[in-house]
């Protein structure tokens, strides 16, 4: 049977999730440039070598208050997925009471 504290785990990792998912979306949108088919395949793309140096590629072409902005979008999602990789190790743990 599944703990209030586990329920509310499994709520905030949605949420986290959702949030990753728009500031990855907003960089696409970023580096994109408006470019709407280019941001919907930097979105969807897997997160390899070949997609991380295209990315940095098309972040080296920004205004310098755009690639700032890209970073901290960066920085962000980088936070949040440290938080998303700990409560799920939470939740796969599991929540036992002594």
């Amino acid at each position: 049977m599944r703990t209030n504290l586990t329920r509310h785990l499994a709520s905030s990792l949605a949420a986290l999730w959702c949030e990753h998912k728009t500031v990855r979306r907003e960089y696409a949108f970023l580096t994109s440039k408006g470019d709407r088919n280019l941001a919907r395949r930097l979105y969807r793309a897997s997160e390899s070598d070949a997609h991380f140096t295209e990315c940095i590629e098309l972040e080296r072409q920004l205004s310098k208050p755009d690639r700032r902005y890209a970073v901290r979008l960066v920085k962000y999602g980088l936070g949040i997925g440290e938080i998303i990789d700990e409560v799920d190790r939470l939740m796969k743990r599991g929540i036992r009471r002594n």
